[in-house]
């Protein structure tokens, strides 16, 4: 899926603090350091330290048993290891005590698209998208969008694409799949004014100068490509897109002479 790895980054950054009740003094306690242990499993899971975030979080979930934030945190783990089915039952648990968890819906659908399990990921995407509690609805919308084009569902997929970016006119994946869609579709010019956009709010965004350079290449612009991979050479230092980049300019200057 495109931008998965970028979307999959933010998604396993995200973390609700848990609410604590009023109760006796040893359960505030073990609340407490439920909620240390789970902004500790979350560390290690962003380094990709598997069997000490699976430490951490196992230990939260046996400190406070029934936490849907630690439920979650726990099936993005299983995730990370490649487990789909243990993943699937923590994040349903999750869902069985909050069913308007969004993060949950969502990261839910993710796993049930890689499992090509493809309506139930969409509906997933779409709980969690209609869902007004939840702060970052683009993402789902986004991972819609994706789903919808696997389905072979193209005018459903630049919905979502679009509705994605209504929700966060910032949120660069939805760009990058938007222009993708109207590129399969013929539609180029088009194409390229959703990448102009793009790069217009987020200069620093190497590959959607990559992607405009590349569209201004099929559409017989070179001057307006050049500057385009220009671009990625000033604002990228990813070894690959530099080497992408500066490939597309020893061609087009070659055709100069």
């Amino acid at each position: 899926m495109t931008g998965r790895r970028a979307v999959s980054r933010i998604l396993l950054a995200c973390l609700l603090a848990s609410s604590v009740s009023a109760c006796a003094g040893s359960s505030v306690n073990r609340k407490k350091e439920a909620e240390a242990r789970v902004q500790m499993g979350v560390t290690y899971l962003e380094q990709r330290n598997l069997p000490m975030a699976m430490r951490e979080l196992t230990r939260a979930d046996e400190l406070d048993p029934g936490n849907p934030e630690v439920e979650m945190m726990l099936g993005l783990t299983y995730q990370a290891r490649g487990d789909l089915a243990k993943a699937e039952e923590y994040l349903r648990r999750a869902l069985d005590r909050k069913p308007d968890y969004g993060d949950a819906h969502n990261n839910l659908g993710i796993i049930l698209a890689k499992q090509k399990r493809l309506d139930e990921a969409a509906r997933e995407f779409e709980a969690a998208a209609g869902n007004v509690l939840y702060t970052t609805p683009e993402w789902a919308y986004y991972n819609l969008g994706e789903v919808e084009r696997m389905r072979k569902e193209p005018a459903r997929a630049e919905e979502a694409y679009r509705r994605s970016l209504r929700a966060n006119e910032r949120y660069a994946p939805s760009y990058i799949g938007l222009a993708s869609l109207l590129g399969e579709k013929g539609k180029w010019d088009e194409a390229a004014a959703v990448l102009a956009r793009c790069v217009q709010l987020l200069p620093e965004f190497a590959p959607g100068w990559m992607e405009l350079g590349r569209i201004h290449v099929r559409l017989k612009r070179p001057a307006e490509a050049e500057n385009d991979f220009n671009k990625v050479l000033a604002v990228s230092s990813d070894p690959e897109l530099r080497k992408q980049a500066a490939g597309y300019l020893a061609i087009l200057r070659g055709e100069k002479r």
